[in-house]
């Protein structure tokens, strides 16, 4: 298993920049999006939200930055530099920061849940998973 971990890292890292990149092109065309709309589900008040821009920059393109940043550092070029292994766990932990407060955000304020963000949380949440137990298993990848 664990020298399958450069690999499942990139398969991560890419689901979530192509996830990304579809939440960030819905987020300036609202009819592109493809989700259900109920009393608890409702993609388009989620993705044009308040909460759904930091600082002016919507946080779909904050995601596809983040990605972008995880899959070149999840190559396995980038696996062979012992010092990438803290970015990575630096930049998954970052990651982790932000899914937390998406899904409060969603709970708390927004009343309503995206399953296009859900699946990026979901994502975020395995790559940290992996990194950590791949950083804290003796054998070398």
């Amino acid at each position: 298993m664990i020298r399958r971990v450069p690999l499942l890292s990139l398969l991560l890292s890419i689901a979530g920049l192509l996830t990304s990149a579809y939440l960030t092109y819905t987020h300036f065309d609202a009819s592109a999006l493809v989700c259900s709309a109920d009393s608890v589900v409702d993609c388009e008040t989620v993705t044009t939200s308040e909460q759904s821009e930091l600082l002016g920059i919507p946080v779909a393109f904050l995601g596809l930055a983040f990605f972008a940043f995880l899959t070149v550092l999840c190559l396995p070029f980038a696996w062979r530099l012992d010092a990438l292994k803290w970015v990575r766990l630096g930049a998954v932990g970052v990651g982790v920061l932000m899914v937390v407060y998406l899904v409060a955000a969603e709970f708390l304020i927004i009343g309503k849940i995206c399953l296009w963000c859900t699946a990026v949380h979901v994502i975020t949440l395995a790559l940290a998973c992996l990194l950590v137990w791949a950083s804290l298993r003796p054998s070398s990848l």
